[in-house]
């Protein structure tokens, strides 16, 4: 029993020291690591004065000229007339005549449109009026 126990004394310690061992260690002469280089604060640079470059000077810019049309709504095509921001719709020259959006617009006891300058007129509710033209009558 006593010779049992004496080989597996020595197998556990053969199978400990092989645990041991350096497995990962290479063939050869054994490098020692090289020590880091002694760190050093940077330089601090003197303050330099700031540069100021001058700002060019703007053109003018013209402004733009007085329109007589409206970028977004097109003036009619059969009549002359200017466009009125205020009312929001070209004003018909010479005429009590409105038009904005391909139709033409008229007070005559109550708001009419056209598609035409000169009619066929037919009635239409105030909410299709254009804003502008809501309060003039």
């Amino acid at each position: 029993m006593q010779r049992a126990a004496g080989r597996l004394l020595l197998l556990g310690s053969l199978l400990l020291s092989g645990c041991a061992t350096d497995i990962y260690q290479l063939p050869g002469p054994r490098q020692t690591p090289q020590p880091w280089p002694e760190s050093r604060p940077a330089p601090v640079p003197e303050p330099s004065r700031p540069v100021i470059t001058p700002v060019p000077s703007r053109p003018d810019i013209p402004s733009p000229p007085e329109s007589s049309t409206h970028p977004r709504y097109a003036p009619p095509p059969h009549v002359e007339a200017r466009w009125d921001a205020r009312l929001g719709v070209y004003v018909v020259t010479g005429r009590q005549l409105y038009y904005r959006e391909r139709l033409y617009y008229r007070w005559e006891a109550g708001w009419r449109c056209s598609a035409q300058p000169d009619g066929p007129w037919e009635a239409v509710a105030e909410i299709s009026v254009p804003m502008g033209l809501r309060g003039l009558h």
